[in-house]
């Protein structure tokens, strides 16, 4: 698996878990299985990309709230 297909898969999985439709620790689990590391690791990993899909769901909701009262 490349470096590319990786943090594609840890990037999806974060935003599944962000989102709810799959628990964090399945998704850390998963992760660690997929990549063949400890389970803190792939649970940093996890929650790093939660943090990423956060960011970009609020700046997004930002930008939309700015854009409806004409800013």
């Amino acid at each position: 698996m490349t470096k590319a297909e990786r943090t594609f898969v840890v990037a999806h999985v974060g935003q599944m878990a962000w989102g709810g439709a799959m628990a964090i620790n399945a998704a850390a689990w998963f992760v660690a299985g997929l990549l063949q590391v400890n389970y803190l690791e792939a649970e940093t990993l996890v929650a790093d990309a939660m943090v990423q899909a956060m960011v970009t769901e609020v700046d997004t909701n930002l930008v939309r709230i700015g854009e409806s009262n004409g800013n």
